[in-house]
């Protein structure tokens, strides 16, 4: 993958440096180049190949006169198919089978903050009672009750 300038890709295709700009400009070079400052560095493998049409060009350009028109039916055809999908979707969005994205993100961040919240209280509230207490049982035992208080929250919604 050795870079060369616009000459020397030039003189290794045999054409003059500015017909190289020529062809870059219609975009078969894409993807072959890259410029520094006002030099502009191909990569001598990849740029022979796209000038000897070796590699898929990334974008087609076709001209008004070249492209297919859809006949009528066609055209009417697709319209009532994504009219139809408009419809199932907003059938579906009345069912409450389908939401907003963001209103599912939205849900789920304060949900999560309630829980991280009610989790991050537990030594707030235990701390006094674990001064006293010696017993490692009790301790367990509150621990877990302070616990499923905290992420019953998950299931409380």
């Amino acid at each position: 993958m050795p870079l060369v300038t616009t000459k020397q890709i030039s003189e290794l295709l045999g054409v003059s440096p500015a017909r190289v700009s020529q062809v870059k400009k219609t975009g078969r070079l894409n993807g072959t180049f890259k410029k520094k400052g006002a030099v502009t560095y191909f990569d001598q493998d990849a740029a022979l190949a796209a000038w000897n049409h070796e590699i898929p060009q990334l974008i087609s350009r076709i001209s008004g006169s070249e492209q297919e028109i859809p006949s009528f039916n066609e055209s009417r055809a697709k319209s009532e198919h994504f009219r139809a999908e408009l419809a199932r979707l907003e059938l579906e969005e009345k069912e409450e089978k389908l939401c907003e994205a963001e209103k599912v993100r939205r849900e789920a961040f304060s949900l999560a903050r309630s829980v991280r919240d009610a989790v991050n209280t537990i030594p707030d509230r235990v701390a006094n009672q674990f001064a006293a207490e010696t017993d490692p049982v009790v301790i367990h035992q509150a621990l877990t009750e302070e616990l499923r208080k905290a992420l019953e929250r998950l299931t409380d919604g």
